[in-house]
């Protein structure tokens, strides 16, 4: 049986704030700020391997599905140029939350140590079984989306045009990833409901997948950037848009002198 968690007497000195933010209450704080990090940070990794391949490869990454509207009329270095600004913010959300991950983590692990009975509570279990079935679902869109890729190539045999090939690189990799990432933080979410801590060894990979994807989006995203080639306009043809000539307009006028 569960042990009730002991209660931090309040000091009749402190104000209101510190005294609502100490003991359990404030480790409440912690934990559903810990389990909603967990959820996120996973969705940013998964994110920042999405838009490295599809800088790689030129598969449709999270800029083109944001403009998806207006993809047609953009030009290839525009699109390019614009995945890559989105892999910048992605690399400041992970330089920002991969930290904060960590220490929430070292911090309510601490706390936990010293309310035996907090795992008991309702405060703590609400976020783990919410993070839980969050990790859940997106684990079961992943797999549906693998299966759905295979089942589309195997239809797609013998098809003039079809592109298989482009299926797997831009949709079933990435789906890949995405049970790779989501199973492993669920897989961490549920040991803690099951009361087992593997906070440590979660937190180490993260920072370390973290790190890479952040120094790989980086990487990509300064080669693509600074690539002569690229543009952040649609394409111009000097043939079909000629550029303004002045002398041109002016001689054309002249020809018809006013009344």
């Amino acid at each position: 049986m569960a042990t009730p968690a002991p209660v931090a007497p309040e000091s009749k000195g402190k104000s209101f704030i510190k005294r609502e933010l100490s003991g359990a209450t404030f480790l409440t704080l912690e934990h559903v700020g810990h389990m909603a990090l967990v959820v996120v940070v996973s969705v940013l990794v998964l994110s920042g391997l999405c838009s490295a391949l599809s800088t790689w490869f030129g598969t449709n990454g999270m800029a083109s599905t944001m403009l998806i509207g207006s993809a047609g009329m953009a030009g290839g270095g525009l699109m390019r140029a614009f995945e890559s600004s989105v892999s910048l913010g992605i690399i400041a959300a992970l330089v920002v939350l991969v930290p904060a991950l960590v220490i929430l983590d070292r911090r309510t692990r601490a706390e936990w140590n010293k309310r035996r009975g907090y795992a008991g509570r309702l405060a703590y279990k609400v976020p783990v079984y919410t993070a839980l079935a969050v990790l859940g679902v997106l684990l079961v869109a992943s797999k549906i989306q693998a299966l759905y890729i295979i089942i589309s190539s195997l239809a797609y045999i013998g098809v003039s045009g079809a592109p298989i090939a482009d299926m797997y690189v831009g949709n079933f990799i990435p789906a890949l990833l995405g049970i790779a990432v989501f199973g492993a933080a669920a897989w961490y979410v549920f040991n803690l409901a099951k009361g087992r801590d593997y906070g440590r060894k979660f937190s180490f990979a993260t920072t370390v997948v973290g790190v890479a994807v952040v120094l790989t989006l980086f990487i990509t995203s300064l080669v693509v950037l600074h690539d002569g080639t690229k543009t952040y306009g649609p394409e111009r043809d000097a043939t079909t848009t000629p550029m303004y000539d002045e002398n041109y307009y002016q001689d054309l006028l002249n020809q018809y002198p006013r009344q």
